[in-house]
């Protein structure tokens, strides 16, 4: 059933990307290669006192994955955050523990986000993550803000990136 639920949370995901949903990608000559960011997590400020949009917010919240900068997460998360990726635990305590934990680790977690868009409470995210160099994953991530601006709630599809030496048609490329 999980399985079942994730899957259809991704293909909603991309049949909204493809209905036309506003979203911010680079273009690039080479079909081959990852869009490059229009803002990259290292520039996104966690700077709370400026008003910051659902987007930004969301993008700083990813990006304390890599700083480990607890203080934001605390800040932009709801007291109540609920977690609907059943392998973390729910609560803003078990988000700002899984923060400081990738901070104390020794291999360094990247968090490259690769487009995002805006609907109503709702900010959608594709982003390339190396948890603690664990290998690349891209996610699609989902996030409700509550009427305070604060994140109430997440959901993800998250998978492993394919050794792309294996991606080929018939006639050897793809």
């Amino acid at each position: 059933m999980k399985k079942f639920i994730s899957s259809a949370l991704a293909l909603t995901l991309i049949a909204s990307v493809l209905a036309g949903c506003s979203s911010n990608t680079a273009s690039t000559s080479d079909p081959g290669s990852a869009p490059e960011s229009s803002t990259p997590s290292s520039q996104v400020e966690s700077n709370t006192q400026e008003e910051q949009t659902n987007t930004e917010k969301a993008l700083a919240l990813i990006g304390t994955f890599a700083s480990g900068d607890a203080e934001t997460a605390r800040e932009l998360l709801d007291e109540n955050y609920i977690q609907h990726n059943l392998a973390y635990g729910t609560g803003e305590d078990a988000f700002i523990s899984s923060v400081e934990y990738l901070a104390s680790a020794d291999v360094k977690t990247t968090v490259e986000n690769i487009r995002s868009f805006e609907d109503g409470d709702y900010v959608f995210l594709q982003t390339v993550y190396n948890f603690a160099g664990a290998g690349e994953q891209v996610a699609f991530d989902i996030f409700r803000f509550d009427e305070d601006g604060e994140i109430a709630e997440h959901w993800d599809v998250m998978e492993t990136i394919a050794d792309q030496s294996t991606w080929q048609n018939d006639n050897g490329k793809f």
